[in-house]
């Protein structure tokens, strides 16, 4: 994957990478979870470029923290916003124009819903997958790793104080690595600063109403699920697959919360087919 930084929408940098910009193919957009770099998706990269223009970025506020100087007014939206200033660059650079085929995971994919709901111009096809959409424990029983997440990072929110003696207690208490993704996923435990920032992301996001968001995406939607996800329960899949109005069902796979990561198959698969890789450039209809 090549790397450029360009501005977002407010002009901070955003470190963006993509496999090339071939006018013959279609631009596709990977979606990754917040504070998680790119190379954790170095295979399923690796898998879908022969077949588009992948790209995708590494999400602001989180990872790297001396690019964003105020942290008091961070809206989630700011996500959303650098997706579609990142689609228009992919356009611009591919000669492309119009709407751009997305791929969001986990966090990721909550961006991508509220940027087909609030900018339903920008994105052409949606793929969710393994998405954190923050369901109310009322609608969705959430998982353990769920409900331990819902009590840190809100702490850790509160104050730098509190991330600090978190982050402190965190650090005597660290277990073996549960993947081998962990070096990648482990960043916004990596500090208190880092945790504190993570926290005050968490509780933005979870301030969102996915589900009333999702009534509003008029988009063709695939729902990915995994089987043995213990981030994400395959029941969440299924209830915003309830308020999608372009959704034909919940495709269940084998595996854990990092399946699309491996390029596992049969998921691979599954998007490219549903994205029909095949037909024309974007901005064209098939």
């Amino acid at each position: 994957m090549h790397r450029e930084i360009i501005p977002g929408f407010d002009g901070r940098p955003l470190n963006v990478f993509h496999s090339g910009f071939s006018p013959e193919r279609r631009n596709l957009m990977l979606v990754l979870p917040f504070g998680v770099r790119h190379a954790m998706a170095e295979r399923l990269c690796e898998a879908l470029a022969p077949h588009v223009n992948l790209v995708t970025w590494e999400s602001r506020f989180v990872l790297d923290l001396q690019d964003d100087a105020r942290e008091d007014d961070f809206d989630v939206d700011y996500h959303v916003r650098d997706l579609v200033q990142v689609a228009a660059h992919a356009n611009a650079r591919a000669g492309h124009a119009g709407a751009t085929d997305v791929i969001g995971y986990c966090s990721g994919a909550g961006i991508s819903l509220l940027a087909a709901a609030r900018h339903p111009g920008a994105v052409r096809r949606l793929a969710l997958v393994s998405g954190e959409f923050m369901l109310k424990p009322s609608v969705c029983r959430p998982s353990s790793f769920q409900r331990e997440v819902d009590v840190l990072l809100p702490a850790a929110a509160a104050s730098k104080d509190m991330a600090s003696v978190l982050f402190d207690k965190i650090s005597s208490g660290r277990s073996a690595p549960q993947s081998e993704f962990h070096d990648f996923i482990s960043v916004p435990f990596s500090s208190a600063a880092h945790l504190h920032r993570y926290g005050l992301n968490y509780v933005a996001y979870r301030q969102v109403d996915f589900l009333n968001e999702a009534r509003a995406v008029t988009q063709p939607t695939l729902v990915i699920a995994t089987r043995s996800d213990r981030q994400v329960t395959p029941d969440s899949a299924h209830i915003i697959l309830s308020h999608l109005t372009d959704a034909t069902g919940v495709h269940e796979f084998d595996g854990d919360h990092y399946e699309l990561c491996r390029a596992h198959p049969d998921m691979t698969h599954a998007l490219l087919q549903f994205f029909r890789t095949e037909s024309a450039r974007s901005g064209v209809s098939s």
